[in-house]
């Protein structure tokens, strides 16, 4: 994909963004926290790569559900972003309103330390498709 000059600078920004969220979430999940608070920081270290793509390629960002669902238009169902990241971000953008209740069974620590794994391989992926690595 061919990106510009600011259109990279941008996705730079929201990759920083996604790496700094995914830190947190990994820190948070070592000092045992509250799941909820993982998946929050986890939710972002996904949506952010969502947002950079989205803008290199000139769609205007809006509402999350709007941008995660012209994300799997433009990206997911072309082939050029794997299914299984968009799984994982379907799933956390499904968890995050849930975290803000004080049940937050729909969740595990399991099914949190693969979200972490995955996390790191989309800002990877998409790193690689922004022109950034």
């Amino acid at each position: 994909m061919e990106v510009n000059k600011a259109d990279r600078e941008y996705a730079r920004f929201k990759l920083a963004q996604a790496r700094e969220a995914l830190n947190d979430a990994q820190g948070l999940l070592a000092d045992n926290a509250e799941l909820s608070y993982v998946v929050n920081s986890l939710y972002y270290a996904f949506y952010y790569p969502a947002l950079a793509l989205l803008h290199a390629k000139g769609i205007p960002l809006a509402m999350q559900s709007v941008s995660i669902a012209l994300f799997e238009g433009e990206f997911v169902k072309t082939g050029m972003i794997d299914q299984r990241f968009f799984h994982a971000l379907r799933r956390l953008f499904e968890l995050k309103p849930k975290c803000s209740t004080p049940q937050l069974h729909m969740v595990s620590r399991p099914e949190v330390e693969t979200l972490l794994a995955e996390a790191s391989g989309f800002i990877d992926t998409v790193e690689r498709v922004v022109g950034d690595r």
